[in-house]
């Protein structure tokens, strides 16, 4: 399943393993609701969100498998807090 491609650079395939912002966004929001870009780099200084591989000062990449360990990092703790919670 491919996401949106980011056509300049093909970096919107989520099968090679890397995601550019706009393809990150989607791919954590949805295509029809996208995560907004600002909410990445919040994410990023405030919740230890993964940072990206900078290619040049324009393109940045994350590595998918990072990004589904962090969601589920923090689904795992969500699980946790809602046990406790009980």
């Amino acid at each position: 399943m491919a996401l949106a491609t980011n056509t300049a650079t093909g970096a919107g395939n989520i099968e090679a393993g890397y995601l550019n912002k706009s393809s990150l966004c989607a791919f954590l929001g949805g295509t029809t609701k996208p995560l907004g870009k600002s909410t990445i780099n919040d994410w990023i200084k405030e919740r230890g969100f993964p940072k990206p591989i900078r290619l040049s000062q324009t393109l940045a990449l994350w590595r998918v498998s990072e990004v589904v360990q962090w969601v589920e990092a923090r689904a795992s703790a969500n699980d946790d807090y809602l046990e406790e919670a009980k």
